[in-house]
């Protein structure tokens, strides 16, 4: 595995990336979630299993849900995340009937070492909208966010504002929002705080990640059952 031609493939990758709203925001009506599992994580090849949730933020009720999955040979190294999960999520965005205004990825968007997260790396090849929301830092440094709901704090990397570490819920640990592509550091914000309903994860991804699980589930029954 050449790692320094996939670092290569980054930097030219994030010399396309957009942060500036492609869209206005106070328009947006479909949102998608988007979410990787695998069948057995601990084995390869092994199958990967993508997730697209489209909702309509007006009631939050889901448009559309479409499932990719490709049998991958990639390890999960930190960093190289979208070599791992994006043949089985383009898979999936092939098969989407709907046009969401924008897609929230479980992963990283600029808040990377050369900014090209997997929602950043989904945003360019696609052109789409694009955010990452993770469940941990994975680049960047923030001070202590106060211990109440919605409150908030930027990240920095490399001397530079890259995404906001916000805090939820009271007591809760914060999710880390960065820009994908094609929207800026507080539109990506504000789509991540609307999408919010009644858990710590955006709606949309908190049920791409649970259809995932139920998917999964069949999956390994059809396989034990032969």
């Amino acid at each position: 595995m050449d790692l320094e031609s996939l670092k290569n493939n980054q930097l030219e990758l994030a010399k396309r990336l957009k942060l500036e709203d492609k869209i206005n925001i106070n328009k947006i009506k479909l949102v998608a979630g988007i979410d990787t599992t695998f069948l057995d994580p601990y084995k390869e090849p092994t199958l990967a299993i993508s997730c697209i949730v489209v909702l309509n933020l007006e009631d939050f009720s889901v448009v559309e849900v479409v499932f990719g999955q490709k049998e991958i040979d990639f390890p999960y190294i930190p960093t190289f995340l979208a070599f791992r999960e994006i043949p089985s999520i383009m898979d999936a965005y092939q098969k989407l009937k709907s046009v969401p205004d924008v897609f929230i990825l479980d992963g990283q968007g600029i808040l990377h070492p050369r900014k090209m997260g997997i929602a950043s790396h989904f945003g360019v090849i696609t052109d789409t909208v694009s955010i990452g929301c993770g469940k941990s830092l994975l680049y960047g440094k923030y001070t202590q966010i106060e211990n109440k709901p919605m409150a908030y704090n930027p990240v920095y990397a490399d001397g530079e504002l890259r995404g906001y570490a916000l805090r939820v819920k009271k007591n809760t640990n914060p999710i880390f929002i960065s820009p994908g592509n094609n929207i800026s550091l507080n539109s990506s914000l504000y789509v991540i705080i609307k999408t919010i309903k009644s858990y710590k994860l955006p709606e949309p991804v908190r049920l791409a990640h649970n259809y995932l699980t139920e998917y999964r589930k069949k999956l390994l029954q059809e396989v034990k059952d032969g």
